[in-house]
């Protein structure tokens, strides 16, 4: 592994396939800097059928021009997720499949006891249903696409798969995860019975914590069996790679209950893989196992399944220190959550965003993508002798671990720990790992049983595969089958420690924020500014459509126009086909045009008129309420005022209401009349830059909001730049004088796409259910019940000044 980045996208394929589509969409994804594609069938129609030789057929053209243009191809290995369905046919020919799990329940007398409980679906214990899904889908694709095409597919993607069908079945009612087969394979093991002690594993008593240990360990290794063995085994006899994340990787007791322990599944996943949510670093546990395991098995690679559901207001700021805290642990291959094929409605509100294909600043992509494999070139070298091996106490979480307390969990991200034995452990393990963080320490992770395991000593040092390691940190909760493992350690020379001397062990002070070096400040101002920012105004405007809803299903939207208008040039734009569109009660035409439906409203509708109103029937059984919008060249103006909501937003109460006014301030676009447009705006003025004696020649934008901006001199093409630093390198060969500055800004994919009317505006995670106003594990503790208010939110978009340092 190198500090080598690339990027794919994750290629949501939600639409019929169409090879002329497919390939205009990877010439773009190209164009955009991405090095390839998992090609991911998700709400797919199924046109035509998933794993038909008519599917495949497509799949192999669009393979082969993949190849021609040099971009790798994977391939997800499922219809939806998580992965082992086949889409539903696995179920549709074995029926008799079900999942099972165990509870502890009072009876009617009062008494608690096991119940069983179970359900038709596909568990990932079953390696007969795991035959069934390679069958059809890992051997279909290598049957049906076209030798040369399978030849030239990279790997294949799994995803979430944990235990019996992925859902939850602690986490949400409390109970354990089984299979029929458990208590033969717990006899085999432990040369005991199982269902004596099943009560233990429930609640406290004799001999509980090595009950737990054991059931957990045994689960473990039931689904590594079950699922992803035999994948795994399938990929490396037919040359393929083979990556995938879990589910429920943030922290150990999280972990837990979804797949036991991730140190044992990744450890048998060629290419290991995490999925890293949201849009802001998380914390500094799991991206390392990932890279810990890479090194300690030799891989030669790891990758993440980057920035699900981080909303649409992502932006390159946010987008650089998010890609760089993952690098910095060794993840060097990205795969963007999602590129849409088609932008639906649904996709709209599908875990955004639609990254690059659909955010309002991807001609910026390719810039953004070179800034970033060029910092990540700088980071330290994690290929070199770790400093530690810190011990992850997975058996301590596993020996204490009570499930019906596992319920209080946030099933997206592992917050809301409880604070029992089992999830203290936990939280002061991942404590301990940010204190190695802070400190600077080079770490690697690994657990009880991969050390008890696969660990050899030898020469002064632990041996872990192909990683050796002269320093141990035993984090609080650790428990060992071997009591002695830890005096072997040390007789052999090994330095093993524990959370109460590390930092004295490697001679290191507390860590204090006062050590971080500041910014630098600005040393001095070489522009004399001459003219006042001009506007051009964004090639055209849009206005979003917020449909009212009758009984018999029309849609309708009215707005009214601030004086009468001549010469429109208006468009109504639907991101799902409908029965019919009017205008002021006239019938409208509507025209497919680039996966739009777009109705244009001739000039004579809204010349003269007072407001303009648009009605809109669905399809019997298409989307209920489409997105859609007003395009042309107008101002959008609010009729209340807006107010700060943040350092980053704007609110405002509405309602809005179209204008014909040409005047704009730069630094406010938002109030000035486009509060919803997609495309930039360009800004410029007359500036004498004086360049006597300057060495370094920075030149900064001040007062910035927008995603990113590309700068010209005189017309000549200094660069991109976005925040923190808004700023470009003039180029020697610039000489005192007079210039026209050029600054073209981009506004956030939020303010088109919102949801505009969440109570927190922008958040940094955006599921469907902030769309419909439904709380859930996306949205803050403390949010109201109905999270969809009566504000208006957009992220600011102007421009101040500029400065040369």
């Amino acid at each position: 592994m190198s500090n080598e980045l690339k990027f794919l996208g994750f290629w949501a394929i939600n639409d019929s396939l169409d090879s002329k589509r497919l390939r205009s969409q990877l010439d773009g994804l190209k164009a955009s800097g991405l090095e390839g594609v998992i090609f991911h069938p998700r709400f797919y129609p199924n046109d035509p059928v998933y794993m038909s030789p008519a599917y495949l057929d497509v799949v192999s053209d669009i393979i082969l021009y993949s190849k021609s243009i040099g971009m790798a191809f994977w391939i997800y290995d499922e219809d939806g997720w998580p992965s082992g369905t086949a889409g539903g046919q696995v179920l549709a020919r074995r029926p008799d499949l079900r999942c099972e799990w165990i509870s502890y329940e009072q009876g009617a007398g009062g008494e608690y006891g096991i119940a069983c409980g179970s359900k038709t679906a596909v568990s990932s214990f079953d390696n007969e249903a795991t035959a069934l899904f390679i069958e059809i889908t890992h051997e279909g694709y290598r049957r049906g696409l076209k030798p040369e095409a399978f030849d030239y597919v990279t790997g294949f993607f799994t995803d979430e798969v944990a235990f019996l069908d992925g859902h939850g079945i602690t986490v949400n009612h409390g109970a354990l995860p089984w299979d029929s087969r458990f208590p033969a394979l717990y006899e085999e093991r432990y040369d005991e019975k199982l269902e004596p002690l099943l009560p233990l594993l429930f609640e406290d008593g004799e001999g509980s914590r090595q009950i737990r240990v054991r059931y957990w360990e045994m689960a473990t290794d039931a689904l590594i069996e079950g699922f992803y063995k035999p994948v795994q085994h399938w990929c490396a006899a037919n040359g393929k790679k083979f990556t995938g994340h879990l589910k429920g990787e943030e922290n150990p007791f999280f972990q837990l209950s979804y797949s036991g322990s991730a140190f044992q599944v990744l450890k048998g996943i060629e290419t290991p893989a995490i999925d890293a949510l949201e849009r802001y670093p998380g914390n500094n546990f799991y991206p390392r196992i990932v890279h810990s395991i890479a090194m300690q098995q030799g891989r030669d690679g790891v990758l993440v399944e980057a920035m699900g559901g981080s909303g649409w207001g992502v932006s390159p700021e946010s987008f650089t220190d998010y890609v760089l805290w993952l690098a910095g642990h060794g993840v060097e291959t990205f795969t963007l959550h999602l590129n849409q094929l088609q932008l639906k409605t649904q996709a709209i509100h599908d875990w955004p965003p639609s990254m690059p294909s659909h955010i309002t600043w991807r001609d910026g992509f390719p810039a953004l993508l070179a800034s970033l494999k060029e910092k990540a070139a700088g980071l330290p070298d994690l290929r070199s002798e770790p400093d530690v091996l810190i011990v992850t106490p997975t058996r301590g979480v596993m020996a204490s671990f009570v499930p019906v307390e596992a319920m209080v969990i946030n099933e997206h991200d592992g917050s809301g720990v409880p604070d029992n034995e089992s999830g203290l452990i936990s939280k002061r393990f991942l404590s301990l790992v940010e204190q190695c963080r802070e400190a600077g320490l080079h770490y690697e992770l690994s657990e009880e049983r991969t050390i008890e395991e696969d660990g050899i000593v030898a020469n002064g040092k632990l041996r872990i595969g192909r990683r050796e390691y002269g320093s141990v940190l035993l984090a609080d909760g650790c428990m060992w089958e071997d009591r002695g493992l830890v005096s072997k350690l040390r007789d052999a020379g090994i330095r093993v420690l524990g959370e109460g001397d590390w930092r004295q062990a490697f001679r290191l002070e507390a860590f204090s924020a006062s050590d971080e070096v500041g910014a630098m400040g600005i040393a001095g101002t070489h522009v004399a500014t001459e003219t006042e920012w001009n506007l051009q105004a964004p090639e055209s405007n849009l206005l979003f459509a917020e449909f009212d809803a009758a009984a018999d299903g029309t849609l309708s939207v009215e707005w009214e126009l601030e004086q009468p208008i001549a010469g429109a040039d208006w468009s109504f734009i639907l991101h799902d086909p409908v029965d019919e569109v009017s205008a002021n009660g006239n019938a409208l035409p509507i025209a497919e045009e680039n996966g739009l439906y777009v109705a244009r409203i001739p000039e004579q509708i809204v010349s003269g008129s007072q407001s303009l109103r648009i009605e809109a029937r669905p399809l019997k059984d298409g989307e209920r309420i489409p997105v859609s919008f007003l395009r042309g060249s107008f101002g959008v103006k609010s009729v209340s005022a807006y107010h700060e909501k943040d350092s980053r937003q704007l609110r405002t109460k509405g309602p809005f209401h179209l204008s014909m006014s040409d005047q704009a301030d730069p630094a406010d676009l938002i109030a000035s009349g486009y509060p919803f447009a997609d495309l930039p705006a360009v800004v410029t003025r007359q500036i004498r830059l004086d360049l006597e004696g300057a060495e370094d020649r920075t030149l900064i934008l001040s007062d910035v909001h927008a995603d990113a901006a590309l700068v010209r001199l005189d017309g000549r093409e200094l660069g991109w730049t976005w925040g923190p630093e808004w700023s470009v390198q003039l180029p020697s060969d610039f000489v005192s004088g007079e210039y026209e500055l050029s600054v073209t800004l981009y506004p956030s994919t939020f303010n088109k796409f919102g949801p505009h009317r969440h109570v927190d505006g922008d958040r940094y995670l955006t599921s469907p259910a902030q769309y419909a106003g439904t709380k859930n594990f996306a949205d803050r503790p403390d949010a109201p019940e109905q999270t969809l208010g009566d504000e208006w939110h957009f992220v600011k978009w102007g421009i101040g000044g500029v400065k040369l340092v």
